[in-house]
């Protein structure tokens, strides 16, 4: 007969067995009729289900570009809608302020309101007119330009010098090359004109940069991540687009020459003489090369690409401090503190052209750069690009969760001292404490950036 002893190390070990507990402080028996402890220890754990990460909600309702859903779904997100709660809103439009209005602490959108006041033509030329009058040695980097009609006089007057100039009108918002002309004398400019409210005259750079006797400009993608303070990286990798037809200076004969004169993939991929790009791996070849490409021809033929990269940067800087107080306004007006600044994104496509002296030049910004993939290489570069910027954007689904299930426990707290009648007011942020929390933020944001930027640059 088993002793009292073995019966009560043989309840416990029931009791061990019943819930998968091993454990050495439990009684041992002996080999009887009651199982020892070292059976128990035998029984297989019941493994913990692996607790699935928070699921990222990427709302695409307003966003055309099938490479941005084939990142989503490389990254594991789900694909939502308007109706549906989201974490990261990636539109092809600008936005309102309406809308950042409405963002909670757990999402982020792709652009920020004030953006167009570089974005827009006309507003481009207005604020770095603005800087240039004031800092007239830093800002030029963008051809001479007038806001049509208002500066129509002093524009007409540059068609009254003996000396031939060349003048781009171009559309306030246009796009894809569309309402574009070239002009030498006021009756051209002024017929160009016509139809059109809203018009920015640019110079034409008569002596670009030429390969294989073409034009090309540069499409440089900047990602802002932060108006406030401002915070923006350049990625190294881009694109550069080419003319179809040889270059000639402009002249009477060929300013209708639009496959001469502008780089729009838009305008030149309908030209017969428009080569496609049939290999991601060569990037110096067909009517669009990528950046790295471009660099490793001018180094072959022993022009520097480092410093006119360099002087790239500089302008793309230059540029954003242009609009950095209208952005940094309309930012807090709508998320004032406590938010941190890091509600909005922005990936920019800015378009730069080389002179023959290698001279950088701003011709335009692009809020909503195209992402259409079709060569190899679109793919191969937007695709790594839209990886790299939600990386250093950074989504990270644990805070998520974790503030999710705050804004919940605050709910129910607030729900509560309400029936309690107890409501009591949040004390506003000290500006001490604001300075505090966005120092750790700042220390912590600094820390993720060098570890995720991918293929940007500060």
């Amino acid at each position: 007969m088993a002793t009292s002893e073995e019966c009560e190390g043989e309840t416990l070990v029931a009791f061990a067995q019943n819930r998968g507990i091993e454990d050495e402080s439990l009684p041992q028996t002996q080999a009887g009729p009651c199982s020892p402890i070292e059976e128990a220890k035998k029984i297989t754990k019941v493994k913990r289900r692996k607790r699935k990460p928070f699921p990222i909600a990427l709302n695409l309702a307003n966003c055309k570009y099938e490479v941005v859903r084939l990142v989503q779904k490389k990254l594991g997100w789900k694909e939502v809608g308007d109706e549906d709660d989201w974490q990261v809103y990636w539109t092809d439009t600008s936005v309102s302020i309406e809308r950042i209005m409405r963002l909670k602490k757990t999402q982020k959108i792709n652009h920020f309101t004030g953006m167009l006041e570089i974005c827009r033509k006309k507003s481009l030329a207005r604020n770095i007119a603005k800087l240039a009058k004031l800092f007239p040695d830093d800002f030029k980097f963008v051809p001479k330009s007038y806001v049509l009609p208002k500066e129509l006089n002093e524009f007409l007057a540059e068609f009254k010098s003996k000396k031939k100039k060349t003048y781009i009108l171009k559309p306030d918002n246009g796009c894809q090359g569309k309402g574009i002309a070239l002009a030498q004398d006021a009756e051209t400019a002024l017929e160009a004109m016509e139809g059109q409210e809203n018009i920015v005259a640019q110079r034409y750079l008569a002596k670009p940069y030429l390969i294989d006797g073409k034009k090309f400009d540069l499409r440089i993608y900047v990602l802002v991540v932060s108006c406030d303070p401002l915070r923006v990286f350049i990625y190294e990798e881009g694109l550069a687009r080419f003319c179809t037809e040889e270059y000639t200076p402009p002249c009477e004969e060929n300013l209708l020459d639009v496959c001469m004169h502008l780089t729009n993939y838009a305008v030149n991929k309908n030209n017969d003489k428009f080569q496609f790009n049939e290999d991601a791996e060569e990037g110096d070849s067909g009517s669009k090369w990528s950046l790295s490409g471009l660099r490793e021809y001018m180094e072959g033929a022993g022009e520097d690409y480092d410093t006119a990269w360099d002087k790239i940067k500089d302008l793309i800087v230059k540029t954003l401090i242009s609009a950095q107080p209208v952005l940094q306004h309309n930012y807090r007006s709508v998320l004032p503190r406590p938010n941190v600044g890091l509600s909005c994104f922005e990936l920019l496509g800015m378009d730069v052209m080389l002179d023959h002296k290698l001279k950088p030049w701003l011709i335009e910004v692009n809020h909503s750069p195209s992402f259409t993939t079709d060569t190899p290489l679109d793919l191969a570069i937007k695709e790594e690009l839209i990886s790299d910027t939600i990386e250093l954007v950074g989504v990270d689904p644990k805070q998520i969760k974790k503030q999710i299930a705050e804004d919940r426990e605050g709910a129910r707290n607030r729900l509560w001292a309400g029936v309690k009648g107890a409501v009591t007011k949040k004390a506003e942020t000290t500006d001490e404490e604001f300075e505090k929390q966005m120092e750790a933020v700042l220390k912590q944001r600094e820390k993720h950036e060098d570890k995720n930027a991918g293929g940007y640059t500060r």
